[in-house]
């Protein structure tokens, strides 16, 4: 395959950069236009809303106002209470007759609740006084008049084809009302079908004004009758109403926001929704005097608002002359830099090869000229530095060495000193001691976090019985094992002063010894010198234990159920002194436990929550009756399973001890 050359690259980049720039500049032509178009549909839709607002407002509000006022006439009040007397019926018409040509179309109706007779007249029926038709409620052409006269309301606005009258109007049902009495239904109705032409009709192809009942959502008005909800009362709407009208469950939620904030903020708001398979833009208004929202919808594929034929004109014009530039300006980027740069590659490869001493001619006093002169000054510092980084990689190779030696060699010191802390640390855990007294009635699990940690058991002997116990010191790693040591030598000073007995003094006794020499007023808002302790004394001749805690409680189990034994909430050592008091228990039909909080905090699981007390009193439950040697296993193996991959938290101590009879000596 020919090898192409740097002219016919640049060439081809060019115009490929004139293509994707044409490309380019159709796209954000047509996106200008779409959305100007949108918006401009958007503005529109938005004034029209508005003006169509400000037409249906005046006249509806005028009629609706004048029908309030009829039927809060007093003579029509006063005839709906007594609709056989005469002449308040008289009275009635009288007032009725007068009223009714302040009406736009003359029309008046009223319906007295006692008869149920209904009277209407208009310009071709003058008022004689005689009803057109009397209601019954079995009628379902009456059942306009029983929902309405179950409103809360003191008006209803719909639009109603009244079979007897074969008239389709817009009605306005005013309550007729004597404080809480309700005495029947007053009002006006004008025609359907002007109120369409005047205002339903479209403006230009795409846009469509309509109303639509604000609780129902059932379009009131619309140039297309199909759509128009008739008989429209509540209770008894059909099922069409705006929401069928549109595609999707989110353009229907953003529609219910958009008519909650137009009723909340009684302004213009508009959205983009699709209807029928196409784009529209609906713009919504609220009226709360008629309950009304008044909308206006552009169907975006339809309205022209602009000339899109010579925009996109435009464009490919700019686009044909953008190619015609690139072109151009191949040309002169081959004859003013490609050319010169050849001459210069031949060059370039013997220093990159490292030819140091080659040094470029310099033709040109311009930029190329610059650069010839750049690359030999190149040169020239490549071959100085190359040699001195050289040197310098030879000394710091050197110097890591040695300093790599010396990390070494103290990790390797620090280690050793851990080990050996270990081995200290272990040199003060019982277990020999434990194992000669207790045998198989105790068993112990403990694990420190790292080599040496904060938690360590105690027990102590004498002719009175033993002293079992566990401690978590504040901290773990060094600084723990360190506390673990004062804790040990308070333990042993208290046992000493006041022997093993009293589990609760003994606390009280430690908890002075560790003050007195950690120098509390000094550090106790520095450093952590606190410790859980939970102290358990066994005689060897009865049937009790007595056990005293400091936030170390006591688990009981029998393999049926499980008690906790609480401790004080107060450690060893806190900012205030604790409360220990100490608790005799029955020492036979129990396996006992104590442990510290790293065993019930640790991390594991699913959602890398702590082990717990629900699940580790279930635990205890499950084994309780197995013997202590076969609960130790169990017990680190489903810490082990419920931790999983998660590293160890805490340090972990775990005793449990159980006796059968009333000695405390070894056996089973």
């Amino acid at each position: 395959m020919a090898r192409w050359g740097l002219r016919w690259k640049s060439l081809v980049v060019l115009l490929l950069a004139g293509a994707v720039a044409s490309v380019l500049a159709l796209s954000l032509g047509w996106y200008v236009v779409a959305e100007g178009r949108q918006y401009s549909a958007k503005a529109y839709a938005e004034n029209f809303t508005e003006l169509n607002y400000q037409k249906i407002l005046t006249p509806m509000a005028r009629e609706l106002a004048l029908a309030r006022r009829f039927a809060e006439l007093s003579t029509l009040q006063q005839w709906f209470k007594e609709p056989e007397n005469a002449a308040r019926k008289a009275q009635a018409l009288q007032d009725v007759a007068h009223f009714q040509s302040a009406f736009e179309d003359g029309a008046v109706f009223f319906v007295s609740d006692k008869s149920l007779a209904y009277y209407y007249y208009d310009d071709q029926l003058p008022i004689d006084g005689d009803p057109q038709y009397h209601l019954d409620e079995q009628v379902e052409a009456n059942k306009w008049y029983f929902l309405t006269r179950e409103q809360t309301k003191p008006y209803y606005i719909n639009i109603d084809l009244n079979e007897y009258l074969n008239k389709t109007k817009i009605w306005i049902n005013v309550l007729v009302r004597d404080e809480d009495t309700f005495l029947g239904i007053a009002g006006t109705g004008f025609e359907l079908g002007r109120f369409i032409e005047s205002f339903a009709s479209s403006p230009q192809p795409g846009v469509q004004p309509f109303v639509i009942n604000a609780d129902t959502l059932q379009i009131e008005a619309h140039s297309n009758t199909d759509l128009i909800a008739i008989d429209g009362i509540a209770g008894a709407a059909g099922e069409q109403n705006l929401y069928s009208l549109v595609d999707s469950d989110n353009d229907i939620k953003a529609l219910q926001k958009s008519i909650i904030q137009a009723k909340q903020n009684r302004q213009v708001e508009t959205l983009k929704l699709r209807m029928g398979g196409e784009d529209f833009i609906l713009s919504i208004r609220y009226m709360p005097d008629l309950n009304w929202l008044v909308a206006t919808s552009v169907n975006l594929d339809e309205v022209r608002l602009l000339n899109t034929d010579l925009i996109m004109g435009v464009g490919v014009v700019f686009a044909l002359l953008l190619a015609i530039v690139l072109l151009l300006f191949g040309f002169a980027v081959d004859r003013l830099v490609l050319q010169p740069l050849r001459h210069l590659q031949m060059s370039a490869k013997a220093i990159s090869q490292g030819s140091y001493e080659v040094r470029l001619p310099v033709k040109y006093d311009d930029e190329i000229g610059d650069l010839s002169r750049t690359f030999n000054l190149m040169a020239q510092q490549v071959e100085s530095h190359t040699a001195e980084l050289e040197s310098r990689v030879k000394e710091r190779t050197y110097e890591l060495e040695q300093s790599n030696a010396q990390i070494k060699a103290a990790n390797r010191k620090i280690g050793d000193s851990i080990d050996y802390a270990s081995l200290i640390q272990r040199a003060i855990l019982p277990d020999r001691q434990m194992q000669q007294f207790l045998g198989a009635h105790h068993s112990v699990v403990w694990r420190p976090r790292d080599i040496v940690g904060g938690d360590f058991y105690v027990f102590h002997t004498n002719d009175e019985g033993c002293l079992l116990g566990i401690v978590d010191c504040a901290g773990h790693g060094v600084p723990g094992a360190l506390m673990t040591m004062l804790m040990r030598a308070a333990i042993d000073k208290a046992i000493n002063e006041l022997g093993i007995a009293d589990p609760a003094k003994l606390l009280y006794a430690i908890d002075q010894t560790v003050r007195s020499m950690l120098h509390e007023e000094a550090t106790g808002n520095q450093v952590a010198t606190n410790a859980d302790v939970g102290l358990v004394f066994i005689r060897h001749q009865g049937d009790q234990l007595r056990f005293s805690g400091a936030k170390i409680a006591l688990y009981a189990s029998d393999g049926i159920s499980v008690v906790k034994h609480a401790a004080s909430k107060r450690a060893l050592g806190d900012r205030k002194l604790g409360q220990y008091e100490n608790v005799d228990l029955p020492l036979t039909g129990w396996t006992y436990y104590m442990t510290t909080d790293g065993y019930l905090d640790q991390a594991g699981g699913e959602k890398s929550f702590g082990f717990g007390n629900k699940r580790f009193e279930r635990l205890l439950v499950e084994n309780a009756q197995a013997p202590l040697h076969e609960q130790t296993a169990r017990f680190a193996q489903a810490l082990d399973d419920y931790m999983g991959d998660l590293p160890q938290r805490d340090d972990v101590t775990l005793l449990s001890f159980r006796f059968e009879h009333n000695s405390s000596e070894g056996g089973e």
